[in-house]
This record gives structure tokens, sequence and C-alpha cells, in this order.
């Protein structure tokens, strides 16, 4: 393919994702960004560094982001779009040197190679790893996995550990990537050394990650073979959505039970055995073609990419930004197959329809009321799903119907606190602060360690100016969560008033602590003074 044909392609992907510059925070952007202190603070590498020890890169691009613009949502698109464009580079060059070791290094070859890589730039599976700001892990790590593949099939010894010391720093997935180079080309003797040191930078990453954040089984709420068999019907639905995104989602939370649990058993292991079979044929290489071990050395890649977040039971089963480079074996067979039928205007018209579609996600995507609405349309029965398009709309400020779909949520779950706590705040936002009340009071009635709970009385307490229930409700919440910001500012507060300064500088102090940079630090700092 022509390089100005490739560079108008290049051009036409920026501006097909540019539609999304202006969606709002959603979701986990909620905690990696705006709740996310450490980056209001970016001369500070320390506070960086230690807020994941896993994603510091990352968390550095976050920073980046604020000193330029803030919280204004449109940098952080801008900066995702511009690492989505380098990784449909890094994926052509990948590609052009896989496929020519596979047909020889023909023109053909590259005109597959590129057509590939804008079709999966273009596809709609990759908005959680582009639109979605919380997904520039992904894409990030996806920059280094790739590059570091160019480097170590150049033999660019330093570069590869520079790249994959880069992916360890971006998202745990990079700990893969050393066994993904080895079986992409296996090392010469003259390379045992930075394959050691390859696998020493993994060992010292998990080391310190365990040492710093604990070991991941102990939050483990799913057993190993309940955990292995939820991601045969996971990985499943990805290879679903890649060859026709119609499903799309921001959260996924199918109903994985009864049949659908023995269905999920047998993709798994039929998942497991295709993997195995894919790396003997990759290992093996005397007596096959180098279509077939580039056929097995696709599927190989597939199962790196999405091994380490399928191995460990995190909250959500599956979530699309994790299968962000899942496609691009996918895009490549069927380029080089349409290629080598005689021509690439089939390819031409597959991209204009997943460009189409990934208009549409984005148009949806810049509103998180519709974006959540679209989830609970597809899951209905999720209670997770039925949370988000509550909390949606308690943003959006639209309290009649912020309450009925918490209502819907506690009727899903009875018991979930975080609907309790936020129903009550709509109650009150309407002007029934009794109401809100005794929401939260029922709340705490079942759970007495509900901190939040206890946290919304005593700010209704103070309110009121009932000084006294308002310690009282602090002191549960403390009592319960000793380190919770929110009671420790609340009991700050309360003494001061009651002119108990002492006492209130030592709950600030505290706070302080825990919270350098939180959003009560400025105030807090200046009540206490020099």
């Amino acid at each position: 393919m022509k390089r100005a044909w490739v560079g108008v392609g290049l051009c036409a992907v920026a501006l097909l994702w540019a539609t999304g510059l202006h969606a709002p925070f959603v979701y986990d952007d909620k905690i990696e960004v705006i709740g996310n202190p450490t980056i209001r603070v970016y001369t500070e590498l320390g506070a960086i560094a230690t807020y994941n020890v896993s994603r510091p890169v990352l968390i550095a691009t976050y920073a980046v982001n604020w000193a330029i613009g803030g919280l204004d949502p449109t940098g952080y698109h801008a900066v995702s779009i511009g690492v989505h464009v380098l990784n449909v580079v890094l994926v052509g060059l990948l590609l052009q040197r896989v496929l020519a070791a596979a047909q020889g290094a023909t023109a053909r070859g590259s005109t597959a190679a590129w057509a590939a890589a804008l079709l999966w730039g273009a596809h709609p599976m990759c908005v959680q790893g582009v639109t979605y700001v919380a997904g520039r892990s992904d894409a990030l790590c996806a920059t280094f996995w790739l590059g570091s593949s160019i480097a170590w099939l150049d033999r660019r010894r330093g570069w590869t550990l520079a790249l994959l010391t880069g992916a360890l720093l971006t998202k745990e997935l990079g700990a893969l990537l050393p066994l993904w180079l080895v079986l992409l080309r296996p090392p010469d003797p003259a390379e045992r050394r930075a394959v050691a040191w390859m696998v020493g930078l993994v060992a010292l990453g998990g080391a310190v990650r365990v040492g710093v954040m604990g070991w991941p089984a102990l939050q483990w709420t799913r057993g190993f073979w309940a955990q292995f068999s939820s991601q045969g019907g996971a990985w499943s639905r990805y290879l679903a959505l890649w060859l026709w995104p119609g499903h799309q989602s921001i959260l996924h939370d199918p109903d994985w039970k009864g049949t659908t649990a023995l269905v999920n058993t047998l993709l798994a292991i039929a998942w497991a055995v295709s993997l195995g079979w894919a790396v003997w044929r990759v290992v093996r290489t005397p007596g096959q073609t180098p279509v077939t071990r580039t056929l097995a050395l696709g599927w190989v890649f597939i199962g790196c990419w999405l091994l380490p977040s399928g191995a460990l039971p995190l909250k959500e089963v599956m979530a699309e930004h994790r299968a962000y480079l899942m496609g691009v074996p996918l895009m490549a067979l069927l380029c080089v197959v349409v290629e080598r039928r005689g021509g690439m205007i089939l390819c031409a018209g597959v991209g204009c329809a997943l460009a189409a579609g990934t208009v549409v996600q984005n148009r949806l995507w810049s509103s998180e009321v519709d974006v959540w609405a679209a989830a609970a349309a597809l899951y209905p029965e999720s209670a997770d799903a039925r949370f988000g398009a509550a909390d949606a709309l308690r943003l959006a400020r639209r309290w009649a119907e912020a309450e009925q779909a918490y209502r819907v949520v506690l009727q899903l779950r009875p018991d979930d606190e975080s609907a309790s706590v936020d129903l009550g705040i709509v109650r009150a936002e309407q002007g029934d602060d009794l109401g809100a009340r005794a929401i939260w009071q029922e709340l705490t009635a079942r759970h007495p360690r509900s901190c939040a709970g206890h946290n919304n009385l005593g700010a209704w307490a103070s309110r009121h100016g009932d000084r006294r229930a308002a310690m009282d409700e602090y002191s549960s919440a403390f009592r319960w969560c000793p380190d919770d910001p929110v009671a420790l500012a609340g009991l700050g507060d309360v003494c001061w008033e009651r002119g108990d300064t002492r006492l209130a500088r030592k709950y600030y102090e505290r706070y302080l602590e825990i919270l350098p940079y939180g959003a009560e630090a400025a105030r807090l700092r200046e009540q206490i003074g020099p």
C-alpha cells in the first residue's frame, strides 16, 4: 500500500475518533481521574508512583492532562486518540513483519498489513480503549506491547527491554509480554541474557506490586473453576463482538448460571485446548508451513493479551477494553483472505461499516445517561447496570427519574448500601430532608457499620444545627472506619464549632495524612493555619 494512502487512512482514523472528543467522564473515570488527587500535583512524582505502583506511567499521562486542561475531558480524549492512532501505525508495522515472514516481503503483504491496521483502528470495539478515558490503560499498554514486539523482531534488545518496562509500569497485563515475545521469535543463544532480564523485570514488578498492594488472591470472590468457566463465556463474547459489534455495553453483566454455566465451562475448555494447540504449533517450527505458524501465532497473540485479566477474578467478569488488541489477528486474517481473492474493495466496505458503528458508539458515549440506559436495557436484571443508570440520572440532576431508578436497584438488591445512601441524597435534593434522614436511619439500623450512612446523617444534623447528633453520627462512622476522610473532616468541623480547636486539629491533620491532596485539603490547611 502506498505511503500516501496509508497517511490518508491514518488521518481518516483520527477524524473518526474525534467524534468522541466531547464525551464526559463516566464510570471509573470518576475514580481514576476526577477522584485521583495525585494527578493534581503532577510535580509530585512520588505521589503519582505510589497511587498505583503497577500503573505510574498511566497515572503520569493523566497528570499531564490535568496540568494542561484541568478536568476538561476534551484534552484527555485527545491524548487517547493520539495513543490509538500511534497504535494503528504500530499494528501496521508489526503485521508487515509478520506477514512478510509468512508470505514473503511483497507489496501484497504490505497492503494487507496496513488495510488490517486501519480496519482495526476504525472498529467500534476500540471505543472503550479510546473514548473511555479509564480504558487508556489498555491502549497505552498496547503501545508498549506492540512497540516491544517490533523491536524484538528487529533484534533491538535495548529497545525491547525499555518498552517492556513501560508496559509493566502501565498495566499488569504487561507481565505476559515476555512469553509473547519468545513465542513471536525464539531467542538466539546470544539473546538469553535479554530473556533473563525480561523475566527478572516481570518478577521485580510482581514483587513490588504484592509488597505494596497485597496478593490479589485475598480479594478473590470466585474460585478458580468459577473464574475459569466465566472466561469461556467472556472470551467468546469478545470474539463475537469483534466479528459483529451489535450489543456493546459499558458494563456486561450476564446471568451465567445453570445451563449457561455448563456451556461456558465447555467453551473455556475449548479455548484452553485451542491455545495449547496454537502454542505447540508455534514452538514446533520444523514440519509446518509459515502460513500455519502465522495463524497459530495470531491465536497465541489473542491468548497472551486476554489471559492476565482473565486469570484474576476481577469484579467484572468481562469489559470490552480488555479485548482492545484482540481484533488485530482477526482483521489481518480478513484482509489476507480478501487480498488473495483479487482486491480490497470488500475491506473498504467493511471499513466504512465499522466507522459508522464507531460514530454511533461515540454518540452514545457523549451522554452518561444514554450509555448507562443502554447497559440497563441490555441487562435489565443486573443491579449493577441499573445502579449505573440511576447514578447517571442523579448526576444529571434528574431527581425524580433517579429516585425511581434507585428503587429498582433496591428491588433487585435490597441490601445495596450505596443505592440507599444515594436514594437519600436524591430525596434531600428534592427538598424532602426528613425523608432523606429516614432512609439513612433505616440503612444504619440494618447496617450499623455503614460509614456512608452515618456520615450523611452527621452532615444532615450539622445542617440543622444539631451538633450533638452530628458528633454521634460522625463518631459512629469513625469507630467503624477510622481512616474515613469524610468522618475525620466532619468530626473536625463539629469540634471546631464547639470551640475544641485542639481536637479539631487532630482530626484535620489525620485527614491530611490520608488525603494530602483531597477535596477538603486546602480548606483544612487554611483552617489549621501556619
